[in-house]
C-alpha cells in the first residue's frame, strides 16, 4: 500500500510535524528560561533578596528566620551571630554577600579545598547558600580591643599595603573580603598561609603577604580587629 503525497502518513508530513514539535519545545524552554523573577542559581536568588527586601520588613524577618535555621550546623564554629567561637575560624557577621557566596562556591567546586567546609558546601542547594549569605551579612560585626601602639602601626601598614583592594574602612566589596572586625587569629593564619604559598600567582594576596614580617602581621591583625 502506498500513501498519496501530502497524506497524514507521508514522510514529508511526518518530518514537518517533527520540526514543528521540536520548535515548539525549544520555544517553551526559552520562554521559561527568560521568565523574569525565576532564580537560576544562588547568585540570582541572592540578588532577588537584596533587591526586594527592606530591613525589618516581614519578608526580611522571614528570610532571617530561614537563614538562622539553615545556619544551625555552621553556628558550631562561626557562632549563632556570625562571631566565631573558635579562634582559627573567621567571623562571618557583616561579610559582603557576593564575596561570601563566592567563597562557598569555591569550597564546593574545589577551588578552595578545606576538609570541613568543602563537603558541607557541596551539599548546599542554591536556597541554602542564598539564605546563609543573607543571614550572615545582616549580623552585626563586633570590634575587639588591642594594644594601641600595635594597632597604630597596623593602621599605617594597612594604608600602605591593603587599602587599594579592601577599602579605607576595610569593608571590602564584592570581590574582596571585609576585614574590619575580623578574628585576629584567623587573619594571622591566612596571612601566614599566603606567605607559605610556593606560587605567587595563586592569589593577589601572596606577594603582599610575603613582604610582611611577623611583627607586621601582628600589627595588621590587631588594627583590623578593632575596626567596626
Amino acid at each position: 500500500m502506498r500513501f498519496r503525497s501530502g497524506s497524514i502518513g507521508s514522510p514529508n508530513t511526518a518530518a514537518a510535524g517533527w520540526v514543528l514539535f521540536v520548535t515548539l519545545i525549544v520555544s517553551v524552554l526559552a520562554a521559561q528560561a527568560a521568565e523574569p523573577g525565576t532564580p537560576k542559581d544562588a547568585r540570582d536568588l541572592l540578588a532577588t533578596y537584596l533587591r526586594s527586601t527592606e530591613r525589618d520588613s516581614p519578608q526580611w524577618k522571614s528570610l532571617m528566620a530561614d537563614g538562622r535555621v539553615r545556619s544551625e550546623f555552621c553556628a558550631h564554629c562561626h557562632g549563632v551571630d556570625g562571631i566565631s567561637v573558635i579562634p582559627l575560624v573567621p567571623n562571618l557577621a557583616g561579610q559582603n554577600p557576593y564575596y561570601l557566596l563566592d567563597q562557598i562556591e569555591k569550597f564546593a567546586d574545589g577551588r578552595r579545598p578545606d576538609y570541613i567546609m568543602s563537603p558541607q558546601a557541596r551539599q548546599m542547594t542554591k536556597d541554602d547558600k542564598a539564605a546563609l549569605v543573607f543571614y550572615y551579612m545582616n549580623m552585626i560585626p563586633r570590634a575587639e580591643s588591642a594594644d594601641p601602639e600595635l594597632a597604630r602601626h597596623g593602621g599605617d601598614l594597612y594604608v600602605q599595603r591593603c587599602v587599594a583592594c579592601h577599602g579605607p574602612d576595610a569593608h571590602g566589596g564584592e570581590r574582596f573580603a571585609r576585614l574590619a572586625g575580623q578574628n585576629p587569629a584567623y587573619l594571622t593564619r591566612r596571612l601566614t598561609g599566603f606567605q607559605e604559598a610556593a606560587d605567587r600567582s595563586i592569589s593577589p594576596m601572596t606577594p603582599v603577604a610575603k613582604t610582611l614580617t611577623d611583627k607586621d602581621i601582628a600589627a595588621l591583625t590587631a588594627y583590623l580587629s578593632t575596626l567596626p
